[in-house]
């Protein structure tokens, strides 16, 4: 007989998701590339999508100097502060 184990764990505190806006237009994008490798890659095509699909305000690029840790203060205010719509990229 075998035995079968559950590697996932409960979420003590479950999260929602931010809600996501109907549009981009007007919008001021922010694209986060979190130092992984091709990160640059998948946000260049993003890039290049949402300036043929939407219409946003702004597209401003922003960088984490490594992926092992989280974004430094200094940066996440940043963002929060110049941004309608984050997207991170996640690739290798």
């Amino acid at each position: 007989m075998s035995d079968y184990l559950d590697p996932t764990d409960s979420v003590a505190v479950p999260r929602k998701t931010a809600p996501r806006p109907s549009s981009l237009d007007g919008k001021t994008v922010t694209l986060l590339d979190i130092s992984k490798a091709k990160g640059d890659h998948l946000l260049d095509r993003i890039e290049e999508l949402l300036r043929e699909r939407a219409r946003p305000k702004a597209i401003v690029r922003k960088r984490k100097p490594t992926f092992a840790r989280p974004a430094p203060d200094e940066l996440r205010r940043e963002i929060v502060g110049a941004t309608d719509v984050l997207i991170e990229a996640l690739a290798d």
